[in-house]
């Protein structure tokens, strides 16, 4: 893979991925009601989030992000896999290309007072409710310091599209099956709740998150 985590996104269409519909998709709806409860009119307002949301002419390439099919069976299934890779707390993790809308820098949030430590709040990107969380907290990675978390890597699936704050983008992998091992019992110093599978890079093994198991869990 020549091309950096930045370029790679950059190329990517997604200055309009949702219908045109201005109201909250189901997910989002059930993550406003769980975190934000009677307050949610006064969020909404805030972040400007009754402006109508382009409708994308090419939703059909990133059609994978809005299906139904679980994502981890997707990628188990595929004979071919891009991964960017990232770390926080010094750790690399990588997520499938295949959920990633882009990478951005952080940005300040609305704080939801009555959610987890690990849901920094929301923003407005692209006229969604976007959720953004510390993966460092999800995936219990120990570390000293938080506020050299800088980057967002914002995913959707499932009619939600959340962020999850990390430290810094490393690189893209090319990978193939036999790359990977999906059972889990390894220790790898994380959550494995939210690791789908190990990516065999060089002689060390670096966690897959998966996007779907993170997005269930705000949601249930």
């Amino acid at each position: 893979m020549n091309k950096s985590p930045e370029e790679y996104f950059k190329e990517q269409n997604f200055e309009a991925v949702h219908s045109g519909n201005t109201g909250l998709t189901p997910a989002e709806q059930a993550f406003m009601d769980k975190y934000v409860g009677v307050d949610g009119r006064a969020v909404i307002d805030k972040l400007g989030l009754d402006a109508p949301a382009r409708q994308a002419p090419d939703a059909d390439v990133h059609k994978e992000m809005d299906s139904e099919v679980p994502l981890d069976e997707m990628l188990r299934s595929s004979p071919e896999l891009l991964m960017v890779g990232f770390f926080i707390g010094g750790q690399e993790f990588t997520i499938p290309t295949v959920a990633v809308q882009e990478v951005i820098r952080y940005e300040p949030v609305a704080k939801l007072p009555s959610a987890p430590q690990f849901v920094a709040g929301v923003i407005n990107l692209r006229g969604r409710v976007t959720p953004l969380l510390h993966l460092r907290d999800v995936l219990e990675v120990s570390s000293p310091r938080q506020d050299i978390d800088k980057f967002i890597i914002v995913c959707r699936r499932k009619g939600i599209q959340i962020g999850m704050i990390i430290e810094k983008v490393h690189t893209m992998y090319r990978v193939i099956q036999s790359d990977i091992d999906w059972s889990i019992e390894a220790h790898i110093g994380a959550n494995v709740d939210f690791v789908a599978g190990l990516l065999k890079v060089r002689d060390q093994l670096v966690g897959i998150v998966s996007v779907d198991r993170v997005i269930a869990s705000i949601l249930k």
